[in-house]
């Protein structure tokens, strides 16, 4: 009797586990989200700032050190007008 509630027990006990484990991974999954999310939103800012520094004429070194982009993603931003 006593090993059917032990086992009983313990296959709660992993169940609950399980249950917060899943709980935690979502939560966890949710902020690196977030995170890669406002990565790639700045990101796209800064390439939208440098298209229009582009089409003023701006200088792609002062563009590049305005927005932080690399040379070579600035010409491909230059190639793609």
């Amino acid at each position: 009797m006593w090993q059917t509630d032990y086992e009983s027990n313990m296959n709660a006990s992993r169940e609950a586990g399980k249950i917060e484990g899943k709980k935690e991974g979502k939560i966890e999954g949710k902020k690196e989200g977030k995170i890669e999310g406002k990565k790639e939103g700045k990101k796209e800012g800064k390439i939208e700032m440098a298209r229009d520094l582009l089409a003023l004429g701006v200088p792609a070194e002062t563009i590049q050190k305005a927005s932080g982009l690399t040379n070579e993603e600035i010409r491909k931003l230059r190639s793609s007008n």
